[in-house]
C-alpha cells in the first residue's frame, strides 16, 4: 500500500523555509468560546461565525479595525468569556485582557483606543494589561495536522508557561507548518514546533529573545504599514539577518526601510542597536507544487530568496540569491 505524507510531514521533509509565511496583523482579538451555537470549531470558524448568528455583529465591529485578526480560543474546564487584545504595531507591543459579561460587550470596544499611548476600553472601562500569552492552533476540523501536532505542544506549553497563560486557538494560517503558535504580546509566530522546542520558546520569550530557525513572522513592524507581500518579505529578511549577526534579542533589530524594486523583489534594511545598517534583497518566487492542506491537491506556494546587498558583518558584497 502506498503511504502518503500529511501536509505537515511534506513541509518538513521539503525543509520548507518558515520565515515570511505569516500575514500582517496590527491587532489580534482573542475571544474565548467553544462556538457551541455554531456546532463547535468548524474548519472556517471565524468566517462561519461572521456570516450570521450571535457573534456576527461583534465580529463585524472587530474586523472593522485596520488589519485586525480575530481568533477564537479555548482550554479545558474554562467556561468564562475571556477576551484579549494584542496591539502589535507599536514600539512597545502590549497585551490586554477583560472578562466579558456578554459577548455583546465587544460592540462597546472603542477602536480608537487601540492607538499608541492609549489603553483599550470597552464601554468606557479600561482593559487590564498582562505580560504574556501563548496560543497554539489545535483546530483539527480545519486540518488534522493542527490537532495531531498542536495538542501535545499545547500540553507542553501548559507545563512550561502555566495553564493561565496558554490557550488553544482556531486556525491561524499555515497548518502545513503545524504545530504553529503565537507568542504575545509581540505576536511572534513559530512553526514546525515540537514539544521539545517549547521550553526554549518560553524561556527565550520571557528573556526577550526569539528563535529565528522556528520563526514564521510577526504580527506587525512598529511604525510600518506594509502590504502582505512586503510584510512577508520583511519577515524573511529579518530571520536571515538575525541568523547572520546572531541578533536573537527581540529589540536588537528595528525595521528601517522597505523599497520595492519592481515586481516581487524588495530591498529591506534593518538597523541594529548601534544604528548599524543591515540591508538585504528579497525576491519572492514560487515553490514546486506541495500540499498546503491535507486532502487538497498540491500547488505552488510563495517562497523567499534572500541575498546580502551589503554584508556589514562580513565586509563583503553579495549578489541576490
Amino acid at each position: 500500500m502506498e503511504m502518503t505524507m500529511t501536509c505537515a510531514e511534506e513541509s518538513r521533509a521539503a525543509q520548507e523555509t518558515l520565515a515570511g509565511t505569516f500575514k500582517p496583523a496590527d491587532a489580534f482579538f482573542l475571544i474565548e468560546s467553544s462556538l457551541s451555537e455554531y456546532g463547535g470549531w468548524g474548519g472556517e470558524a471565524v468566517k462561519s461565525a461572521a456570516k450570521g448568528g450571535p457573534f456576527a455583529p461583534a465580529l463585524a465591529h472587530l474586523q472593522s479595525a485596520p488589519r485586525g485578526k480575530v481568533l477564537f480560543i479555548r482550554r479545558p474546564q474554562s467556561q468564562a468569556k475571556n477576551f484579549y487584545i494584542a496591539v502589535t504595531n507599536q514600539k512597545r507591543p502590549r497585551l490586554y485582557q477583560a472578562v466579558l459579561a456578554d459577548y455583546a460587550d465587544l460592540l462597546g470596544l472603542d477602536l480608537g483606543s487601540l492607538e499608541p499611548r492609549a489603553i483599550p476600553r470597552i464601554n468606557g472601562r479600561e482593559l487590564t494589561e498582562v505580560d504574556e500569552l501563548y496560543t497554539v492552533c489545535t483546530n483539527g476540523r480545519h486540518d488534522p495536522c493542527c490537532a495531531a501536532l498542536g495538542a501535545p505542544v499545547y500540553q507542553e506549553l501548559v507545563a512550561q508557561a502555566g495553564a493561565e497563560r496558554v490557550w488553544q486557538t482556531t486556525h491561524i494560517g499555515g497548518h502545513r507548518m503545524a504545530a504553529t503558535l503565537i507568542a504575545f504580546p509581540q505576536g511572534i509566530v513559530y512553526g514546525h514546533v515540537d514539544p521539545p522546542d517549547v521550553e526554549a520558546i518560553v524561556t527565550n520569550q520571557r528573556a526577550g529573545f526569539m528563535l529565528p530557525h522556528k520563526y514564521r513572522g510577526r504580527g506587525a513592524f512598529a511604525g510600518h504599514q506594509l502590504g502582505e507581500a512586503a510584510h512577508k518579505a520583511a519577515c524573511a529578511a529579518e530571520a536571515f539577518i538575525r541568523e547572520g549577526i546572531a541578533a536573537y534579542r527581540m529589540d536588537a533589530l528595528r525595521l528601517d526601510a522597505v523599497k520595492n524594486l519592481g515586481g516581487d523583489s524588495w530591498q529591506i534594511r534593518f538597523l541594529d542597536e548601534d544604528r548599524g545598517a543591515h540591508s538585504v534583497q528579497v525576491r519572492m518566487t514560487m515553490s514546486a507544487p506541495r500540499k498546503t492542506s491535507c486532502g487538497d491537491a498540491p500547488k505552488p506556494m510563495p517562497q523567499h530568496d534572500v541575498g546580502l546587498e551589503t554584508a556589514s558583518w562580513l565586509g563583503t558584497n553579495f549578489a541576490i540569491c
